[in-house]
C-alpha cells in the first residue's frame, strides 16, 4: 500500500491505496519420500504450521515387520540434516528434528531383514576364485610354526557375493569379515543366543549358524580363546562337548543325516534303484540329528514361529560312482563337484594336483535330500524341527578348501567360519569297506573327511523367515548386531 498525505490551506486529506493483493506461503516443515523394493516411491508431507520438533506422518502406515533400512535428510540449502532422524512408532513414520528448518526433505528406505543386510554391505562383483583360500595371513602366521608353508593365497575375496540356489538369488558372506552377527532367542538359562549369517536365501529367508550364548563380551572373549573358539552347541554350559555323526559306519545308509534300511540287497523283487531308495529313505535319525533336535527343543522350541521350515538343508546323497547300497564302494555327489578324481603327483608323493572346486547352492535330489519340515511345500518334509547343519558347499562359498597342492597346504585361517576346532557338516563324502566318511571342517579351516563314529562339534543351522521382525538399529557387528524381536 502507498500512503498519500496532501494538504491545503484549510483541509488535510489521507488516502490508502492497495496496490498488491497477496498472502504469505506457509510451506511444510518436512517432506518425506518413502522407498520400498519393487514398489513406486511415495512422497508425503507434514501438515502446515507445525510447532513441535517432532511429527508423525499419520497418512502412511508401513507394512508389518518392515523396518528402516536407510535414511537421509537434506536441508533446503543442500546440506545434510544430521539432527533429523526418522523412527517407527506403531507402524507410523515419525521425524524428530532438533534444529528444524522449513523445507527439509527426507528419503527413507523401508524393507525386510534381507534389505537391511544388502543396504549395509557393498555387493562384490563377479564370482570368487574357489581355487584359492580367502583368509587372514596375520592370523595364519600367528597360528602356525611354519608360516611359509601354512599360508593364505588370497586376502581380497572378502564381503557379500551373489549366487543362485533352489529358491532364486542368494547372497552369501565370504572371507575374513565381521559384520554378520545376529542375536536371536534365549537359551534355557535366559541368556542371549548368538548366530552368524551364512547367507540370504533365494526366498528372502536368512540362514544362520550357531555362534554362542551370553553377553556380547562373553561371546567375544570366547572367540579370542583358542580352547573355546567356535561357539559350539554345548551341554550343561560346557563348550567342549563333541558328538558322533553316526555311531555305526558299516553301511551306505549311515552316510545320511537321516537314513533308511541297513543291509539292503538287490534281487528279482528289488532292483538297484529300489535298493537305493530303501537305503536312503528318511525314516531313522542320525546321532547328529538327535543331538541337534534335543538342543533345539531345549533352547529354541518357543521361537519356532520365526523360523522357515520350507527352506531346507541339503544332505546331498546323489551318486558320483557306485550304487550307494549296502557296503559297496560309493563316492557321493560332492566328490565330483570338488574334482576329487585325481592322481597323486608323481614327483611329490602325498600331494595332489590343484583342481577347481565347483560348489553349488542347489540340491540335486530335492525330493529326498533337501530336509524340510512336515507340512511344508518343498523338499522331503522329513524334519519335525526346522534345524540342521551347514553343507560342505556352503563352507567353500564362505572361503574353505579341500585339496592339497604340490607347493603348499592351503589352510584357511581367519575366514569367518574358521574356529580352530573340528566340526561336522551335513555332507556325505565317500563310503568304502572301512566305513562311512562325512565332511568335516578341520582345525585349520579346510575341509576334510572323517569316519562318522569320530566325535566332533556340532553347530546348529536355522533359517529366519523373510518377514521376521527386527530392530533397525543394528549393522551386523558383534557390538551392534542385528537383533530379532520376539
Amino acid at each position: 500500500a502507498i500512503y498519500f498525505k496532501t494538504s491545503s490551506a484549510k483541509y488535510q486529506t489521507t488516502q490508502v491505496i492497495p496496490i498488491i493483493n497477496t498472502k504469505v506461503v506457509n510451506k511444510p516443515w518436512w517432506t518425506l519420500t518413502i522407498k520400498e523394493t519393487g514398489k513406486e516411491e511415495k512422497t508425503i508431507k507434514s501438515e502446515l504450521g507445525v510447532i513441535e520438533n517432532t511429527y508423525t506422518f499419520n497418512d502412511y502406515e508401513i507394512p508389518e515387520n518392515y523396518r528402516i533400512v536407510s535414511q537421509t535428510c537434506t536441508r533446503r540449502e543442500g546440506t545434510l540434516a544430521t539432527e533429523a532422524k526418522i523412527t517407527i512408532e506403531s507402524n507410523k513414520l515419525k521425524i524428530t528434528d532438533s534444529a528444524k528448518h522449513r523445507g527439509t526433505a527426507c528419503e527413507v528406505y523401508i524393507g525386510l531383514l534381507k534389505d537391511k543386510i544388502l543396504a549395509d554391505n557393498k555387493l562384490q562383483e563377479g564370482e570368487p576364485d574357489f581355487s584359492k583360500t580367502t583368509c587372514n595371513n596375520e592370523i595364519a602366521i600367528a597360528n602356525t610354526s611354519n608360516p611359509g608353508q601354512y599360508r593364505c593365497t588370497d586376502e581380497t575375496q572378502n564381503g557379500l557375493y551373489q549366487g543362485t540356489d533352489d529358491y532364486g538369488t542368494t547372497y552369501y558372506y565370504r572371507g575374513s569379515i565381521n559384520n554378520n552377527w545376529v542375536k536371536f532367542g534365549k537359551n534355557s538359562e535366559g541368556q542371549d543366543i548368538w548366530w552368524r549369517i551364512i547367507r540370504i536365501n533365494g526366498n528372502g529367508s536368512v540362514r544362520l549358524i550357531y555362534a554362542g550364548e551370553g553377553s556380547a563380551n562373553e561371546v567375544s572373549q570366547n572367540y579370542e580363546d583358542e580352547k573355546l573358539r567356535g561357539y559350539f552347541m554345548n551341554e550343561d554350559g560346557i563348550n567342549d562337548t563333541a558328538y558322533v555323526f553316526n555311531q555305526n559306519i558299516n553301511d551306505n545308509a549311515y552316510m545320511g543325516y537321516m537314513y533308511g534300511d541297513v543291509g539292503v540287497t538287490t534281487d528279482e523283487t528289488c532292483d538297484e534303484k529300489c535298493a537305493y531308495q530303501k537305503t536312503h529313505a528318511n525314516t531313522n535319525d542320525s546321532d547328529a540329528k538327535i543331538q541337534i533336535d534335543a538342543w533345539y527343543e531345549a533352547n529354541l522350541q518357543d521361537e519356532g514361529q520365526y523360523l522357515d521350515g520350507d527352506t531346507g538343508f541339503c544332505g546331498d546323497r546323489s551318486i558320483a560312482s557306485g550304487t550307494g547300497v549296502g557296503r559297496e564302494d560309493t563316492k557321493y555327489g560332492i566328490y565330483k563337484r570338488f574334482n576329487m578324481f585325481y592322481e597323486e603327483i608323481q614327483d611329490n608323493p602325498g600331494y595332489y594336483a590343484q583342481e577347481p572346486l565347483n560348489p553349488i547352492y542347489t540340491c540335486p535330489n530335492k525330493g529326498n535330500d533337501l530336509y524340510t519340515t512336515a507340512g511344508d511345500n518343498y523338499g522331503n518334509k522329513a524334519l519335525i524341527k526346522p534345524v540342521g547343519l551347514i553343507t560342505a558347499d556352503e563352507m567353500v562359498y564362505a572361503g574353505s578348501l579341500y585339496y592339497q597342492n604340490k607347493t603348499s597346504i592351503n589352510y584357511n585361517y581367519g575366514y569367518w567360519l574358521w574356529t580352530g576346532q573340528i566340526y561336522w557338516t551335513i555332507t556325505p563324502w565317500y563310503f568304502h569297506p572301512t566305513g562311512a566318511a562325512i565332511f568335516e571342517v578341520q582345525i585349520t579351516g579346510h575341509l576334510f573327511s572323517s569316519y562318522s563314529f569320530y566325535t566332533h562339534y556340532l553347530r546348529p543351522v536355522v533359517n529366519l523367515k523373510a518377514d521376521v521382525n527386527f530392530s533397525d538399529e543394528g549393522n551386523g557387528t558383534i557390538d551392534n548386531p542385528y537383533v530379532i524381536l520376539i
